[in-house]
């Protein structure tokens, strides 16, 4: 069996062209630019995510791409820091939490006196919501489900423990969109946290002012490499990335700056330097290749559902979205991930083969993480493509490091002797997928793929 595969990818591979080395020098030039301090951690929106998108755009020109913007308004809620005033009791003790070291979601206007704090954890939802709640963590994918499930249930202010991450002090949002009706409450300070910790019964007061609304624009960056082949060109390959991160928190003693190497200029500097590739090659691929580098990722998916609400090109000519998340650091918390990529939905539509018959020609191991990759398949971009019926995963070199939406995400710790390697094996991969004779198509063994079948089978031609 093993024997008529390596024929079959030879065959393949002997019709097809190989594309050269990726250059590590020139993914270390990009990631250490758009994780520079200088674009203060390319918040959405920001000075620094419109700096990094005219970055990414000066380079899809510098290799040839047909490159353009797609803009979008966005209505911004930020917190309004004064006036906040939260306390907690058990009964026989009150604690006022110190606004320097709480961290809170711009929403509505709060004023509850003396309500029920309730206990809540990620896998295990309560059957009473009580307007203040407790999440407790550790953090992982299912953080925005229980934030919507207990919001669903009437929570107003939902406060974390154990989960570490930076709340972010704004709201973005599109301009149709309801607003949020809860915020999400994090503090640092020792004893407030141990009390929350501490598993007795609490009441709070709560007085938080109304989030500060502006309407401001973002931008999704295009670049197109126009097919070969006079019928097939007009269908896409997208291969995508968002370069968007966390901003600063001005409450952070000393660096302010979530930086976002791996998270996610790491991708955005594949798709960069896979445009190079492929664009280098003798005869581009039959199909096009349309790159985009959404904004908004870390906002609940806003560029890659703008980029669906307004496609730039009819969703059925879309034939696969290729999606890129850290492709940079190999010291995964479980371990170092070296010459390997993984995929989400692995074996959801056939874009493994394509990735494996380029891991065969590139020297890429291209692995399925048995616990993770279809429980991060709704946790990235490629999840907005879905939703509507393109086929997609989502490629990285790991799911979980050191960092991960910390300041100590830097350029510097980046293996890019492995990125060059990995950027590689995903530009020969999205080749081959452009090359195709046949269109790539979800897998109809595959039950966790009846939706996206669905909505594949609305898009009208």
């Amino acid at each position: 069996m093993r024997y008529g595969l390596l024929f079959l990818l030879a065959g393949a591979l002997a019709a097809s062209e190989v594309v050269r080395e990726a250059d590590a020098k020139a993914l270390s030039a990009m990631v250490s630019f758009l994780a520079s301090d200088v674009l203060e951690g390319r918040d959405t929106p920001s000075m620094g995510l419109k700096v990094a998108s005219e970055y990414i755009a000066s380079e899809f020109r510098a290799v040839g791409l047909k490159t353009s913007f797609q803009e979008a308004k966005l209505r911004v809620r930020r917190v309004e820091r004064k006036g906040f005033a939260v306390s907690l009791t058990d009964g026989q003790r009150s604690l006022s939490l110190p606004v320097e070291n709480a961290m809170w979601t711009a929403g509505p206007k709060l004023d509850l006196a003396g309500v029920t704090v309730g206990r809540a954890k990620l896998d295990a939802m309560p059957e009473k919501v009580e307007p203040v709640m407790v999440l407790e963590g550790p953090m992982g994918p299912g953080l925005r489900g229980a934030v919507e499930k207990l919001a669903g249930g009437g929570a107003k202010v939902i406060v974390l423990v154990g989960i570490a991450m930076p709340v972010p002090a704004q709201a973005v949002e599109f301009e149709d969109q309801p607003q949020t009706g809860y915020v999400m409450l994090r503090t640092t300070n020792a004893e407030a946290e141990a009390m929350l910790k501490a598993g007795v019964e609490l009441k709070a007061n709560v007085h938080i002012e109304e989030a500060g609304v502006t309407v401001e624009a973002a931008r999704n960056v295009i670049g197109v490499l126009e097919g070969s082949d006079e019928k097939l060109k007009s269908e896409y390959v997208l291969l995508t990335a968002h370069y968007d991160h966390l901003g600063m928190r001005p409450n952070d003693a000393g660096d302010r700056v979530y930086n976002g190497a791996n998270d996610n200029a790491s991708g955005v500097a594949s798709i960069i330097e896979s445009a190079r590739l492929l664009a280098g090659l003798k005869v581009a691929p039959k199909r096009s290749v349309m790159f985009v580098a959404f904004f908004g990722e870390e906002r609940g998916l806003l560029g890659s559902r703008y980029f669906v609400r307004n496609p730039v090109a009819p969703l059925w000519q879309m034939v696969a979205n290729l999606n890129l998340e850290q492709t940079g650091r190999t010291d995964s918390s479980e371990g170092p991930n070296v010459g390997q990529v993984n995929l989400t939905g692995y074996h959801f539509t056939t874009i493994h083969r394509h990735m494996e018959a380029a891991g065969e020609a590139t020297g890429l191991k291209v692995v399925k993480h048995e616990r993770f990759s279809d429980a991060y398949f709704m946790a990235s971009d490629n999840a907005a493509l879905a939703a509507v019926g393109v086929p997609s995963t989502t490629l990285s070199v790991t799911y979980a490091f050191p960092d991960y939406h910390q300041k100590g995400d830097e350029w510097e710790k980046i293996d890019y002797a492995n990125m060059a390697k990995v950027t590689r094996g995903i530009a020969q991969g999205t080749y081959l997928a452009a090359e195709a004779a046949e269109r790539v198509s979800w897998n109809e063994a595959e039950d966790k793929t009846k939706v996206y079948r669905e909505a594949a089978a609305k898009l009208v031609q």
